[in-house]
């Protein structure tokens, strides 16, 4: 009797050892793995002089890029152009504040995903008041492409993305954390 109980002792403590030995994260009772880092993302708007229409918008995590994409702003480089009919200047370098994102926005000239931006005056505040800007793609109400080509890269002044980009972008900021602002340089 001596015998089974020392047996079962040293069982169960050799059980108790190996299950503290495992690692973190490897026995099938371990706490489910957390979300990676979040927030505060940021969103830099690089604009291309020589091509408008290859500039890049990126997502950060600190100095982590989190996902970068060709993007496009305006049909023309000047900045205090407003955009009307189907022409407008780019985004004016500066930090815009973002207002709200949502995958469902019904507008006039934008549906589906969009990113809404704060106004800015251009010429460093001394310019016209450019307002509407959006960070967005061609998309119906939904979320479906309208996208034709190359060209739907430039917009009325608002930072254009591919349909499959946004939607990238969208995937990235519910991983990691809203993006508070858009930084743009040229």
């Amino acid at each position: 009797m001596l015998r089974s109980r020392t047996r079962a002792l040293a069982l169960a403590s050799t059980v108790l050892a190996l299950a503290l030995a495992v690692p973190a994260g490897t026995a099938a009772t371990a706490a489910p793995r957390t979300r990676e880092a979040r927030g505060p993302v940021t969103l830099v708007f690089d604009k291309n002089p020589e091509h408008p229409t290859y500039s890049k918008l990126t997502a950060y995590l600190g100095k982590r890029v989190l996902g970068q994409w060709r993007a496009g702003s305006g049909t023309t480089t000047d900045e205090c152009r407003v955009g009307r009919g189907d022409s407008g200047g780019w985004l004016p370098n500066g930090t815009y504040a973002i207002s709200f994102r949502t995958r469902t926005y019904d507008g006039d000239a934008i549906d589906g995903y969009a990113i809404r931006l704060a106004d800015k005056r251009c010429r460093g505040g001394k310019g016209a008041n450019r307002d509407q800007l959006f960070i967005h793609s061609r998309m119906t109400v939904n979320g479906a492409s309208r996208w034709r080509g190359d060209r739907d890269y430039k917009s009325l002044g608002c930072v254009k993305l591919h349909p499959n980009h946004i939607k990238a972008l969208f995937r990235t900021l519910d991983t990691y954390g809203e993006a508070k602002t858009l930084k743009v340089i040229a």
